[in-house]
């Protein structure tokens, strides 16, 4: 019998175990449960979440949803 493991990691902010799923990809975006904080997956061996990187860059306005639609695969264009 294969055993699922599940896969998680602590929310840098509050932490929280965050659950990761079966594939996950540096530069994943997910959202904390407890703080709703939007945090990176920045290292898979092990798994090692930090904050979400915004550009330090003033002249960029940064559009919130323009992540998680990247990240829900939709694009709202």
């Amino acid at each position: 019998m294969k055993v699922k493991r599940i896969r998680a990691s602590r929310c840098p902010s509050c932490g929280e175990n965050i659950s990761i799923g079966d594939h996950p990809q540096i530069g994943q975006y997910l959202l904390c449960p407890i703080c709703d904080e939007k945090v990176e997956i920045i290292n898979l061996n092990p798994i090692v979440l930090d904050w979400m990187y915004l550009p330090e860059d003033n002249s960029y306005n940064y559009d919130e949803y323009e992540d998680w639609d990247r990240y829900l695969g939709e694009n709202h264009s």
